[in-house]
């Protein structure tokens, strides 16, 4: 439940009529890893129009879906921030010929709501979730397929393929905290999780007389869930031929996931975007877009920034 913190001074509105405005600031819903946090807040749960609503600092509102982000603007009102308010990362593309997924939102003002202000203190973030990276789209061996990272945000790494197996991709982080490596934990070619964006898979093989054997394609690794973060590193291509690529490396901060190298080989997985980033592209695959800070569905908003804005935010 939110604590009514201040009221507002009263002021004249009209003939004579006053209005009475207050400021409620967020209280824990939760604790993960230390942190208060609330997941996937509606304005008007919390506060009427006109009011302000208030996120303390070290407070985190995130979300855990690319389809609703932290927090949804329902009505006119102050969002003063001075915490951290981030969107969910989109998941790595999973083995085969699949792009990755796109990133979600931290803010979105709803159609036809004005009279928006966003205040961004000195020290707070608004960091829309980064996109998940492409995978390999090589069919000619059901191994030769690494999984994309996912994106900051917590976006799941993508599934690979382990000797005609999936192969797990790496779990996204919880708040202030790295995703898990790609599967399998014994071999290079899996992708590491990441502090924003995780790492793409790649893939390994060796010539068995004629053909191959022992096609091993490692998964994506985890996005992260921490401001700013490092990303995670792709896994390492071998082929007997030399026709391998790495897996690209996740995105820090807010820069895109890497493609992988040599873009022009198989076998590899694009990195997960950092902070309001693209996703990596894989071979014959794209990174998925990154989500934005701020989606304002084409109202007029005030803001005013002070702190760090990682995303698109018209």
């Amino acid at each position: 439940m939110p604590v009514l913190s201040t009221f507002g001074a009263m002021s004249a509105q009209g003939f004579g009529r006053l209005k009475l405005t207050k400021t409620v600031e967020l209280e824990s819903g939760a604790l993960i890893n230390g942190q208060s946090n609330l997941q996937e807040i509606t304005v008007s749960d919390y506060i009427n129009a006109g009011d302000t609503l208030v996120i303390p600092t070290d407070f985190w509102v995130w979300s855990d879906s690319t389809s609703t982000a932290a927090i949804t603007v329902d009505v006119p009102c102050i969002i003063q921030n001075s915490g951290k308010i981030i969107g969910r990362g989109g998941d790595g593309g999973n083995a085969g010929n699949n792009n990755g997924g796109a990133g979600g939102d931290a803010i979105v003002i709803n159609s036809g709501v004005s009279g928006v202000e966003i205040i961004n203190n000195s020290g707070a973030y608004i960091a829309a979730g980064g996109g998940g990276g492409g995978s390999s789209a090589e069919a000619s061996g059901a191994g030769l397929n690494g999984g994309g990272g996912g994106g900051s945000g917590g976006g799941s790494g993508g599934n690979g393929r382990y000797n005609n197996t999936n192969t797990t991709g790496g779990t996204g982080g919880i708040l202030n905290a790295s995703g898990s490596d790609g599967a399998p934990t014994d071999n290079s070619v899996r992708g590491r999780g990441g502090g924003s964006g995780g790492g793409g898979g790649s893939i390994y093989n060796v010539q068995s007389g004629t053909g191959y054997s022992n096609d091993r394609g490692g998964a994506g690794g985890g996005g992260g869930r921490i401001l700013t973060g490092t990303g995670g590193a792709g896994g390492t291509g071998y082929s007997y031929d030399g026709n391998a690529s790495n897996g690209g490396a996740g995105g820090s901060a807010n820069n895109v996931g890497g493609d992988i190298s040599p873009t022009t080989e198989k076998g590899g997985a694009g990195g997960g975007g950092g902070w309001g980033a693209a996703g990596g592209n894989g071979y014959q695959t794209t990174g998925g877009a990154a989500g934005k800070a701020i989606e304002d569905n084409g109202v007029t908003f005030t803001l005013t920034n002070n702190g760090t804005i990682y995303g698109a935010t018209t």
